[in-house]
């Protein structure tokens, strides 16, 4: 009886632990991630990169499904992609193996929550007369759009547009992109080596196998729920780690100046054009940094042809209750595209 006293004990002790750290896997992964209002059909939209983060799905179908909510009607799109990962019209279509122009960016180039015919990229082409090859994604930086760039060379475009928004100085150094849950979607990232030295970071994890896990839901198999409340735990702790970690103006100057000169030097090897086209987010002008980091580059701010088509009374540029670009906005973006490459001659 003396022995089988201690020995209850502990497996009370051992019961209790195991109780308290599920309890405690429950609450910080899942009972405090909130969901979200959206829907994934089809392949997976992304998949892991060790070097990027995220990249592109080549050759696949995705259908995101959003419900109504406040100041946002329901709305579906589908994403086609080649075999590069470029978004396309429709399934089962190839690369050329040369194209006239690359699109590089983030959703505004990519084309969130439209079809890619409505895409700015798309009518570039359809008016230029021109093949098109859109390697933009959601949630990418100046980073992930020169290191997709410099993977694509080969294309040999004529020119190579890239759409920066304002958050692209952030971005570009967050080892965070953004996403819809509060735990880390793990990306390259640009940081500071000795004396200030920049270079590009690869991602701390994988963070889109936790953000897949985490949008199907299927975790219902015990060893799959505890390996996904650990991996999420740790990407909240990552995220934590990266927002508190703040980054002042001139280190995103710098790291903006950096990818710049990159991706200008990539252009030139790639004996092509490059054509930076500054998106405004809710009428907002670039930023005061863009103007220090821009050196030679080519560079179409299209503020003002947002702020023209307001006063005008035009049709509205954003998504209502959104601010991505709406299809108007993205006709409006390819319509000065379109005569700037004309002026200047960029095709020839």
């Amino acid at each position: 009886m003396s022995r089988a006293k201690p020995t209850k004990t502990a497996l009370l002790v051992l019961v209790s632990t195991i109780a308290s750290l599920a309890l405690g896997i429950e609450v910080a992964a899942y009972l405090t991630v909130p969901g979200i209002a959206m829907s994934s059909e089809g392949d997976a939209l992304v998949i892991f990169d060790p070097e990027v983060g995220a990249i592109p799905n080549p050759s696949s179908h995705n259908r995101r499904i959003y419900p109504a909510i406040k100041d946002r009607k329901a709305f579906a799109f589908d994403v086609y992609t080649n075999d590069r990962g470029a978004r396309v019209d429709g399934p089962g279509q190839r690369s050329a193996a040369k194209v006239d122009i690359v699109a590089i960016g983030d959703s505004f180039t990519w084309g969130y929550a439209l079809e890619n015919p409505q895409t700015y990229a798309s009518i570039v082409g359809r008016e230029l007369n021109a093949s098109v090859s859109n390697l933009a994604m959601a949630s990418y930086g100046t980073t992930q759009s020169l290191q997709i760039l410099q993977r694509n060379r080969d294309l040999a475009p004529k020119l190579v547009v890239y759409g920066m928004i304002a958050h692209h100085f952030e971005r570009n150094v967050m080892p965070c992109a953004p996403s819809y849950y509060p735990f880390c979607l793990d990306v390259s990232h640009v940081v500071q080596e000795g004396q200030g030295k920049p270079r590009i970071a690869p991602p701390w994890s994988n963070g889109v196998r936790r953000l897949q896990q985490q949008l199907t839901g299927n975790n219902y198999n015990p060893v799959r729920w505890l390996a996904h409340g650990i991996d999420v735990i740790q990407g909240r702790i990552e995220y934590a780690r990266a927002s508190f970690d703040e980054v002042d103006e001139a280190t995103k100057d710098r790291a903006m100046s950096f990818l710049l000169r990159e991706m200008e030097r990539t252009a030139s090897e790639m004996g092509t054009e490059l054509l930076i086209v500054y998106l405004p987010t809710n009428y907002w002008g670039p930023p005061a940094g863009l103007a220090r980091v821009i050196g030679n580059i080519r560079l179409l701010d299209l503020t003002e042809s947002f702020a023209r088509n307001k006063e005008a009374g035009g049709p509205n540029p954003y998504i209502v209750g959104d601010g991505h670009p709406s299809a108007a906005g993205n006709a409006l973006i390819a319509s000065e595209i379109v005569k700037y490459v004309r002026r200047e001659g960029l095709l020839k």
